[in-house]
């Protein structure tokens, strides 16, 4: 059994618990799991949230045009 220490008693029956270190290992790998998870999830709510950012500016550069092209107009009527 791997990464596990055994145990002999007085019998012939062998008795294996898991290792500190093998505990150790798992949790940690565990650990970066939910860190590469947690990352991978935050870039993905970036981009979309960059992509958003950028229609929200694209609308608000057409916006200004058009305050600007109705206020030349206004002017222009008057």
């Amino acid at each position: 059994m791997k990464n596990q220490k055994m145990i002999r008693e007085n019998t012939d029956e062998v008795i294996c618990y898991p290792s500190k270190y093998s505990l150790d290992i798992d949790q940690l790998d565990r650990r970066q799991e939910e860190m590469k998870r947690r990352f991978l999830l935050l870039q993905s709510r970036r981009s979309y949230l960059e992509r958003e950012l950028k229609a929200v500016k694209t609308g608000l550069l057409q916006l200004d045009q058009q305050m600007h092209s109705y206020s030349a107009y206004k002017k222009m009527s008057k």
